[in-house]
């Protein structure tokens, strides 16, 4: 029983820090795992796990994991900040020729057996999910579904759809709170394009004029086909402009620890 957050650096910076660690923090109470990491320790973790790696994250960029363990009644929560690779030639396949979804039969576990705003380990569901996408294409990621049929996030990304001029997510409290998607929110604002919450069915799907993926590693990227046969999708304007304003924040000197 874990609870996990995923960051990544950029310029060799970590991008978005406090956001991840706030989130780690939700996580933490939700689970109701108590005499864990404070952010302060947190942060001079990857200060450290940075400076051990310096070499390293001065040639490539990387991610980075922080878990944290429930401990038991004997011993205190455990947890690490470690590095991890990152797969860069798929990253710029994906943000320029997007990535094949596929929805799937498979259906997130019911918010009564643990909050979806909670980062786990246990990514069963999600393990599942990615099977089935990929018999259809070896390249795909599952979507899985809600128990009202309606299309929530994969293993890898969050999802959004450009509808007639906006952009339309899950209702936030029915997936994991991604803090890429939540930037897109923030510069949807910014550039007047109005965001609604909404269960997005397949049939929204199919039907949008863009699919949005966000997700840590990859960044901002598109559906490039969600349909097994159907025509292919290119990278739409909104996709174009949110990977153009993620770039520009991840390069500023103070997006970072």
């Amino acid at each position: 029983m874990t609870a996990v957050e995923r960051l990544r650096t950029y310029g060799g910076m970590v991008f978005c820090a406090e956001q991840h660690l706030l989130r780690l923090r939700e996580t933490l109470r939700l689970l109701k795992i108590e005499n864990g990491p404070s952010t302060g320790q947190l942060e001079r973790l990857i200060e450290e796990c940075l400076k051990l790696n310096t070499e390293l994250v001065r040639q490539v960029d990387v991610g980075m994991t922080i878990w944290v363990t429930a401990g038991s009644s004997k011993f205190d929560p455990t947890w690490a900040v470690h590095l991890n690779a990152i797969d860069h030639e798929a990253v710029a396949d994906r943000q320029m020729h997007g990535q094949p979804i596929v929805i799937t039969n498979v259906v997130q576990p019911p918010m009564e057996s643990w909050p979806r705003q909670a980062k786990v380990r246990n990514r069963l569901h999600y393990y599942l999910a990615d099977l089935e996408a990929k018999q259809v294409d070896p390249d795909a990621t599952g979507m899985l579904l809600d128990l009202d049929g309606s299309v929530t996030e994969s293993s890898v990304a969050n999802v959004a759809i450009v509808r007639e001029g906006r952009l339309v997510v899950p209702p936030e409290k029915k997936v994991l709170k991604g803090v890429t998607i939540g930037l897109l929110r923030q510069w949807a604002n910014v550039q007047g394009i109005s965001c609604l919450e909404s269960p997005l069915m397949p049939d929204d799907l199919h039907a949008a004029d863009e699919i949005l993926l966000a997700g840590t590693d990859t960044g901002v990227w598109f559906a490039s086909n969600c349909t097994q046969g159907g025509d292919l999708r290119q990278r739409g304007a909104v996709c174009r402009m949110m990977q153009e304003k993620l770039l520009r924040s991840a390069n500023r000197p103070n997006s970072g620890v």
